[in-house]
């Protein structure tokens, strides 16, 4: 009996309710449920939709689908961590270090002088008013993203919180 689109969307909401609620990993486990609800009612053609399911649900074992949740952020977190080595990587350059290393000695050079007494007031103000606009411009963007989709990932999540 294959599975459709409504036991599909039962699934999800399923899901939800056992406490997973990153739509990629809940995606995962619907598969592995329904393949697995495809075999059950295969073996057994008399068994009902919910039954199967609580049978494809017992084989996850006491704490349910937390295991996979945890092991889900750990390979998530995995790639992660290679995406910002990656990063990284394609930043320290040549010009970048030496880019880096001139505004280091700049900013030294001009906190160090005593006559240059409100240049690092300017300096911060800047830095201030910058930071500010950046982070509303950021905002706005993630804002917009997520009304577009209305769904929660696991990797986004790990990336802003």
């Amino acid at each position: 009996m294959p599975i459709t689109e409504a036991q599909i969307q039962n699934l999800y909401k399923f899901t939800r309710q056992h406490f997973v609620e990153y739509y990629d990993v809940q995606t995962e486990l619907v598969d592995h449920l329904a393949n697995d609800i495809e075999q059950i009612c295969l073996e057994y053609p008399d068994v009902s939709f919910e039954d199967a399911k609580q049978e494809s649900f017992k084989k996850f074992g006491v704490f349910g689908f937390m295991e996979i949740v945890e092991q889900k952020q750990k390979s998530v977190g995995k790639r992660y961590r290679k995406y910002l080595w990656s990063a990284l990587k394609k930043w320290i350059k040549i010009p970048h270090i030496f880019l880096t290393l001139l505004l280091f000695f700049t900013f030294y050079i001009s906190f160090s002088k005593l006559y240059f007494l409100y240049l690092p007031d300017l300096y911060l103000g800047v830095l201030l008013l910058w930071s500010t606009f950046k982070s509303i411009a950021l905002n706005r963007q993630f804002k917009r993203i997520k009304s577009k989709f209305q769904k929660k990932w696991l990797l986004e999540e790990m990336i802003f919180k």
